[in-house]
């Protein structure tokens, strides 16, 4: 559905009343506008200008950034209006619109009515006997009013509303499969440039082997200082020996 002006007006109307409509002429289709130059457009006064924006703001409607001015040193306000918050607004009141004329259509289905012929008053059938079927305003007798047209344009109302609501959750929903859709393309592409994970390296079975390699290393050690030992004994002998062949 085309968010069009006239949709945003019948949102805007009931909050900023008919002065706010030119407001929001400048705000559409619009993006980062300052407060200051909204007041230059619409020749209202910044303070209106503003109230009017927070008011808008209130019903997240609008949004704003904010810069500081480096001459002057204070925050000037830049608006944007929200279409997709309008969108939800406005379909909210359709729903609520709708709901009415249904109750109005049972209503009028239901009970009997009855008119002024100077078309002072229109009463159902318990007010009518209230006042005896003469009018409260004129005093003339009442007639009973035929309400087909009334009808017929209550059904073509509700109609027309249930139809633009299914055709809004349609489109909502073929958006969310969309969105779901382009999710999984995009995980699939991440995956696929994901480099192959590298083995884990368990820490504590390097440590273990390491220290085995080092028992071996001081187990081949020490025989070999056990050799030496012998050699220097077998020396001293032989020196022994020597010195007492000398004496004899």
């Amino acid at each position: 559905m085309r968010l069009t002006q006239s949709k945003i007006e019948e949102i805007v109307l009931p909050i900023l009343s008919q002065e706010g409509l030119i407001l929001i002429k400048y705000l559409y289709s619009k993006e980062n506008v300052s407060e200051f130059d909204l007041s230059k457009k619409t020749k209202l006064d910044i303070k209106i200008v503003r109230k009017m924006l927070y008011l808008l703001y209130n019903h997240n409607l609008v949004g704003f950034n904010r810069k500081k001015d480096k001459e002057k040193g204070w925050y000037i306000y830049y608006w944007t209006l929200l279409p997709e918050n309008v969108k939800f607004a406005y379909f909210k009141r359709r729903t609520e619109t709708l709901a009415k004329l249904k109750y109005r259509l049972e209503v009028e289905k239901k009970e009997l009515f009855f008119v002024c012929p100077k078309g002072c008053v229109r009463i159902n059938l318990d007010q009518g006997l209230d006042f005896e079927f003469h009018c409260s305003e004129c005093g003339d007798l009442l007639d009973q009013d035929d309400n087909q047209k009334i009808v017929a344009g209550l059904e073509r109302r509700i109609q027309e509303i249930e139809a633009e609501l299914e055709e809004y959750k349609e489109k909502k929903k073929e958006k969310k499969v969309a969105g779901k859709e382009r999710k999984k393309v995009v995980k699939q592409k991440i995956k696929e440039k994901k480099p192959a994970p590298k083995k884990s390296i368990d820490k504590r079975a390097v440590k273990i082997k390491d220290i085995t390699k080092k028992v071996k290393v001081i187990k081949q050690k020490k025989p070999a200082t056990k050799t030496t030992k012998k050699k220097k004994v077998d020396v001293v002998k032989d020196k022994t020996k020597n010195k007492s062949k000398k004496k004899k």
